[in-house]
């Protein structure tokens, strides 16, 4: 049979488009070698074999939190034929009696963790006798790397503590991990060092301030003690006390209400401390008839509506001037005073004081302190608000916006990290500077306030167990109580008792703030004795001179 003419070009177009596949095929694989000729091989960096967490110093060098070894103890428990044995051969090195180490081992299947750190010069001993009783195949003396803090619970709430991991969880040891705690270098070194971390604490007025808080818990058994001193200069933090407090080297011995920074993050009613900051805003205004000198009678009475309002004072003061406010504690006085100020003024300087805005330190916590707009307030709300209630502040936004009571008048921001350098070469990475948040007060009123806080000292001021001999200070003393919202009264609530101090009074170089919660006590009592033990200890340690 013969081959059609249609068959044939059938077959001639299958010929034709086969070899433009093979042409196409072959040219696919050449571009294809030529590519994987030129394509990098990829190869895993080289990094660090560990990271070297940084560590956290005072302003003056002294180690607050380091990396270093430790050494813990661990049973097998499936290798362990006589658990009363083992136990009475390990005790007397891990400071546990034996029941008290099977108690333990029961919280555990196959692998129990006795003691998480042992003290370095008792390994070689525990060693030597776990091989005299041929337990070393059962109880293993493993050596870890972890975080110690030699200061214990001095400053404990600011730094915190790392994890079994090493990661930060609490206070600046969490806030600051990627500082401290970086990824591993690409490089042939060995080791990634953290950044070092300076602090503007000085642990000598720390060890004081820690000191006084102590003494007030053992006479007077409060609920919380909040004590910060500042520099009125710069801002820096240089102590910062919050009891109850905990140990950070023993960190899971401690519960929650321990570790609460309460310097920092409890927001209470700051009562007649208060009065500095409203007798400032009521200067600034200008409008109070500060002249004409209010006559206390023990109370204070205005119309609020169809209403009258009483505002109560301790005793009958008498004649008040502005200072005389100060010194007595006149809530009558300021009431009136503020009364006869534009709202939205005293309002906005409390504002520009920083009494709606939170801090930021560095700490994880920023609580922002609170006063209600003037378009919600009472009839009595600027009278109340001018001693210290209808409000809610920390101890930390009470002693910065005490840095505009300084000469120049000037609201400076608060400082704890001082600088953040490189481990390896010293190189800073980050530096303190002083800031000037706003100019608030002009000279004169300043004194005037300054002058009311130094007659507090007097034998007639309420601040007169704060007084240091050869030394000019100024105190603000104060009783708040506390509203108690489950009964909705203050008279049902705790208290809190508390001082603000400025040394030496005529340029103040520190403010000291005590407050003391659940109390149950004067300010003058509980706090100002404190204060001048502290002023007392500044001297001592030649940070403050007497003048004569």
């Amino acid at each position: 049979m013969t081959t059609s003419p249609n068959h044939r070009h059938i077959k001639l177009f299958i010929t034709l488009i086969g070899a433009a596949l093979l042409g196409l095929a072959f040219r696919f694989g050449v571009l294809m070698l030529k590519q994987f000729q030129n394509t990098k091989r990829y190869e895993n960096p080289v990094v660090a074999d560990r990271v070297v967490r940084g560590t956290i110093y005072d302003r003056n060098g002294r180690i607050l939190a380091i990396q270093t070894p430790y050494w813990g103890v661990y049973f097998h428990l499936n290798k362990i034929k006589d658990l009363e044995l083992v136990s009475e051969v390990v005790a007397p090195f891990v400071q546990m009696s034996p029941s008290e180490i099977i108690e333990r081992t029961k919280a555990y299947t196959t692998y129990a963790q006795i003691s998480g750190r042992i003290d370095e010069d008792q390994v070689e001993p525990l060693l030597a006798t776990l091989s005299k009783y041929n337990l070393l195949d059962s109880v293993n003396v493993e050596k870890r790397i972890g975080r110690t803090y030699p200061s214990l619970f001095h400053a404990a709430q600011i730094l915190g503590f790392t994890n079994a991991e090493g990661e930060g969880i609490e206070g600046l040891e969490f806030a600051l991990e990627k500082q401290l705690n970086p990824y591993p270098r690409v490089s042939e070194e060995q080791i990634t060092y953290g950044n070092d971390v300076y602090l503007t604490l000085d642990m000598d007025i720390q060890y004081a301030l820690d000191v006084q808080l102590q003494e007030i818990a053992d006479l007077y058994d409060p609920n919380i003690i909040m004590g910060i001193i500042m520099d009125a200069k710069t801002g820096d933090i240089l102590a910062l006390g919050s009891y109850p407090w905990y140990d950070p080297n023993s960190f899971n011995r401690s519960t929650t209400r321990q570790r609460t920074n309460n310097t920092i993050s409890t927001l209470l009613e700051p009562g007649s401390v208060f009065k500095l900051f409203s007798l400032a805003s009521v200067l600034k205004a200008g409008e109070a008839q500060l002249d004409e000198h209010f006559e206390c009678t023990g109370s204070y009475s205005f119309q609020a509506g169809s209403s009258t309002v009483t505002i109560n004072c301790a005793t009958a003061h008498g004649t008040i001037d502005p200072q005389m406010m100060i010194a007595k504690s006149c809530n009558g006085a300021i009431a009136h005073w503020a009364r006869q100020t534009d709202e939205e003024a005293f309002y906005q300087t409390l504002v520009d004081l920083g009494f709606t805005r939170s801090w930021d330190i560095g700490l994880p916590s920023r609580p922002r302190a609170q006063i209600a707009e003037p378009s919600t307030w009472s009839a009595r709300s600027q009278a109340t608000i001018g001693f210290g209630q209808e409000l809610l502040t920390t101890s930390l936004h009470l002693a910065t916006a005490a840095t505009a009571l300084g000469i120049d008048g000037n609201l400076l921001q608060p400082h704890l990290i001082l600088r953040i350098a490189d481990a390896n070469d010293g190189t800073i990475v980050k530096q303190r500077e002083k800031e000037v948040v706003a100019h608030l007060f002009d000279h004169a009123d300043t004194r005037i306030i300054r002058e009311g806080m130094h007659k507090a000292t007097s034998d007639e001021g309420t601040g007169h167990k704060a007084r240091v001999k050869d030394l000019e200070i100024g105190i603000k003393t104060g009783t708040a109580q506390l509203f108690n919202p489950e009964k909705n009264s203050y008279s049902d609530g705790s208290t809190l008792a508390s001082s603000l101090a400025l040394a030496p009074i005529d340029d103040p170089a520190y403010i000291i703030y005590i407050g003391v919660e659940g109390g149950r006590g004067w300010g003058a009592d509980l706090a100002a004795p404190a204060i001048g033990n502290l002023v007392q200890a500044l001297i001592s340690q030649g940070k403050l001179r007497r003048t004569r």
